[in-house]
C-alpha cells in the first residue's frame, strides 16, 4: 500500500469573518493558526458491585481557536478588523475558517460558528527595541462547536 502524500502548512488558507457575513482571505497576513481540542463533557459513578465506571455523556464544550498575525499598521490588517469587533461594546461576531489543502472547491474545512463566535481575548502589538522580530498580534475566538465540511 502507497503511503498517503502529506501536506504542509504552505497550501493552508484562513479566512476570517468580522461582524457580517462575507469571509475574507487573510492567508498572507495570518502566520499561526492554533486549532483547539474539543472536549465532551463525561461524568461517572461508581456502584458497588462493579469494579468499572458507569459513564454518562454530555454536552460540548467552548472551543478556542487562537489566531496570530502579522502588524501591517493598516485597516486591512486581519488584526485591525478583529480588534474592532472585540472592542465593540459587549462584542460583536468574529469568525474563522481554514483549509489545510487551501481554499479550493471541494477541499475540506473548518470553522468556528458564524452566528456565536466572539473574541474572547486579544493581544496588542507590543515590541523589544533589541530583537529583530516581525510585529504581531494575536486574538482568540471562542465558538461553540467546529464545523467540518467542504470548502464552499
Amino acid at each position: 500500500m502507497a503511503l498517503p502524500s502529506g501536506m504542509s502548512a504552505c497550501s493552508m488558507c484562513v479566512e476570517v469573518m468580522a461582524g457580517g457575513t462575507t469571509w475574507t482571505d487573510y492567508s498572507d497576513y495570518i502566520s499561526v493558526l492554533e486549532p483547539p481540542t474539543q472536549t465532551r463533557e463525561i461524568g461517572s459513578a461508581y456502584v458497588l458491585g462493579e469494579d468499572t465506571a458507569l459513564l454518562g455523556s454530555g454536552r460540548l464544550a467552548p472551543v478556542g481557536v487562537t489566531v496570530r498575525g502579522v502588524y501591517t499598521d493598516a485597516t486591512a490588517d486581519p488584526g485591525y478588523a478583529i480588534m474592532s469587533e472585540f472592542q465593540t461594546a459587549c462584542g460583536d461576531m468574529v469568525a474563522v475558517r481554514w483549509a489545510p489543502a487551501g481554499c479550493t472547491t471541494a477541499h475540506r474545512s473548518f470553522r468556528t460558528s458564524t452566528t456565536a463566535s466572539e473574541v474572547s481575548s486579544f493581544q496588542y502589538v507590543g515590541g523589544d527595541a533589541a530583537s529583530a522580530d516581525v510585529l504581531m498580534w494575536e486574538a482568540e475566538i471562542t465558538s461553540p462547536d467546529i464545523t467540518e465540511a467542504a470548502y464552499s
